[in-house]
């Protein structure tokens, strides 16, 4: 494999290659920057890091147009089918009478589409290019736990002005509204993200993932054990402010799965070292203060589980979650926790699925048909009756990433992304078997990440989500196993 050194040839190139993708990582957070102009109309996904990533693109187009070779990922060709047949799909929905609406043209929609898509391939490939072996993921740990220890600062700082007069909240929204366009909710936090969901998006599909690896896989890259384990506490303290159901469900899925599919030797250590006490002899002192340690540890987690349930159960919009009526229909419980309004959206997408299954409307068109099959139950849900008054000048959104490829771009292109996506779980599998412990590592981390991102994707659509491109471009560039590259030239 080509190390990633390798493809400098000046120390300087390198040493600026290294520091803007750092950039890009540390700035990930803020997902909303006011100041990121928008070339098509403005959207809520307007990340910081743009501007170290097209540096750094600059840089690596430089590179391999003087070397006359383009690295590739093992997983090129699906996601190369993918892209095509997308296009197919755009050119179809435009000779078949596209519509329009509130000014927005067809051509208009696909256009942001593809701009979506195509800043999400260059978060992508840059994570790939960037991260070849344990020397530039230890290099970009550093970057991502930096910027998860500025993301947990500030949400904690916000956490302390919503729940109590200490910190004044007007200062944190004057702060809040000098990098973004919006400012902290009533109840919930949003650390440097737009909304709390967002927040949580982060914390479980990027910081998590390697944070919990460290941990189940007894490898800190960091070289300080104490780290991993403080920042997965705190990033737990925060998931639980953001009051995300989806966020705290995916998190907690997540380190189920992991634990049981790949922390089996974790497992059996914490279970032997709980019991030694029962199985060892040891000096009636050591051993009291041995027992009064373990029961302590199970006392503190039943404490936290409590205060987070009570905590949790203070908000209504958290706590219908296990409010179920005697004689309440299945609808009327999903639209009473607030989950009414992302199924109408995914049923009208269905909808639009169903008139083109083979082709779809074309990328970043399905909004512009939505209004047509919202189901008649939904109209009296507040945010969708106030998209449809004269006035409003919204173009609405499937919110879920499966239903949309599904109505943008049929069941050939949905499957196609389906195979491109399952084609990661592949590489995380032949290295998790891999007898390098450091490739363990990657695995552990790359599944939770895979699976985080996986379950996000039910309730979140856009392109543009470069949390999902980082996460993916990393599992891509640490797999070591038949690297492929584009030669041009002679």
């Amino acid at each position: 494999m080509a190390m990633m050194h390798k493809w400098f040839v000046y120390p300087r190139l390198e040493r600026a290659a290294h520091w803007l993708w750092g950039l890009v990582l540390l700035t990930l957070p803020v997902t909303t920057f006011r100041y990121v102009p928008g070339p098509l109309g403005r959207t809520l996904i307007s990340p910081l890091a743009i501007y170290p990533l097209a540096l750094l693109v600059i840089i690596m187009a430089t590179i391999f147009l003087q070397k006359k070779r383009l690295p590739l990922p093992a997983n090129f060709k699906p996601l190369l089918a993918f892209l095509l047949f997308a296009l197919a799909a755009s050119f179809f929905g435009l000779v078949n009478e596209p519509l329009t609406l509130r000014g927005a043209s067809f051509e208009e929609r696909v256009l942001r589409g593809w701009f979506s898509l195509f800043v999400g391939l260059l978060f992508f490939f840059s994570a790939f290019w960037m991260n070849r072996d344990e020397q530039d993921l230890r290099r970009s740990l550093k970057w991502i736990y930096a910027g998860l220890a500025l993301t947990l600062l500030w949400s904690l700082v916000q956490a302390i002005a919503i729940n109590t007069s200490a910190i004044p909240r007007a200062f944190v929204n004057q702060i809040q509204l000098f990098f973004s366009t919006r400012p902290i909710p009533n109840r919930r936090i949003i650390g440097f993200a737009y909304e709390p969901a967002w927040l949580a998006d982060q914390i479980v599909i990027l910081y998590l993932p390697w944070l919990f690896a460290a941990i189940i896989a007894r490898r800190p890259l960091t070289g300080r054990k104490w780290l991993e384990p403080a920042l997965f506490l705190i990033s737990v303290v925060v998931l639980v402010f953001t009051y995300s159901r989806g966020g705290l469900f995916s998190a907690l899925l997540c380190m189920t799965l992991v634990t049981v599919l790949t922390g089996r030797a974790s497992l059996k250590r914490i279970f032997q070292w709980f019991a030694s006490p029962f199985f060892h002899k040891a000096r009636a002192g050591r051993k009291g203060l041995a027992l009064f340690l373990r029961l302590a540890i199970i006392g503190s987690l039943f404490l936290g589980l409590l205060l987070a349930l009570n905590f949790l159960s203070r908000y209504q919009y958290f706590a219908s979650i296990w409010e179920l009526g005697d004689e309440q229909r299945p609808l009327d419980y999903i639209v009473d926790i607030s989950a009414g309004p992302r199924l109408a959206y995914a049923l009208a997408g269905l909808k639009i699925y169903e008139n083109a299954p083979l082709t779809g409307v074309g990328i970043g068109a399905s909004g512009l048909s939505l209004f047509n099959y919202y189901p008649e139950w939904s109209l009296a849900i507040p945010e969708i009756s106030r998209q449809l008054t004269p006035d409003s000048s919204l173009i609405p959104n499937i919110k879920s990433f499966y239903v949309r490829l599904l109505a943008e771009m049929g069941l050939p292109g949905f499957w196609l992304f389906i195979v491109f996506l399952l084609s990661f779980l592949a590489m995380i599998r032949r290295m998790f078997v891999s007898p390098q412990p450091y490739l363990r590592f990657v695995a552990i981390a790359g599944f939770f990440g895979w699976l985080g991102l996986v379950l996000r994707n039910l309730t979140q659509d856009s392109f543009t989500f470069p949390i999902m491109w980082v996460i993916l471009g990393l599992i891509a560039g640490l797999y070591p196993y038949h690297p492929k590259e584009f030669h041009f030239g002679k």
